[in-house]
């Protein structure tokens, strides 16, 4: 059984990744033209091998659903800043690839707002130990839940 302290530890965790995520996602809106979402998306095919990951990959580098990821991957091919690759000789692989315009909007606008806003609505609030200490109990939970990959947190979004 959860004393009071965890649980209040828990929910104060959990809506201040939510305001956090919020604030970050509204200025990469006014500022970039993107969500939240969408500006992770086009990251981590910007740093993946030829910058393409497959729809599956994808949905795991995002901790979404298979149908999330789909939908998403559509609203960015609308865009035109990725595209989706079949290979002819394995139909049942899909990779989204990342297109020049989606490279603009992250070297131009996202990457930079992600960077600012990151400082101003999370590390503007913490001190050194505090980041200190939220990355390390972050490993802890992932690990213990089987979702840690140095090569996968090695680099962050942005």
């Amino acid at each position: 059984m959860v004393n009071r302290e965890a649980l209040l530890a828990w929910l104060y965790l959990q809506q201040g990744v939510d305001a956090v995520q919020d604030a970050v996602g509204r200025d990469l809106e006014r500022v970039a033209g993107c969500t939240l979402h969408e500006h992770v998306t086009l990251y981590r095919l910007k740093v993946a091998p030829e910058q393409r990951l497959t729809m599956a990959e994808l949905a795991e580098l995002l901790a979404v659903s298979p149908s999330g990821v789909t939908r998403l991957v559509d609203r960015l091919v609308r865009r035109g800043w990725i595209t989706r690759y079949q290979p002819p000789d394995n139909r049942r692989t899909v990779y989204a690839v990342l297109a020049e315009p989606g490279l603009k909007v992250l070297r131009e606008h996202s990457q930079r707002e992600y960077r600012r806003s990151v400082a101003e609505h999370f590390t503007s609030t913490l001190d050194e130990g505090d980041v200190e200490h939220l990355a390390r109990i972050g490993r802890k939970l992932l690990e213990s839940h089987g979702r840690w990959d140095a090569k996968r947190f090695a680099t962050p979004p942005g």
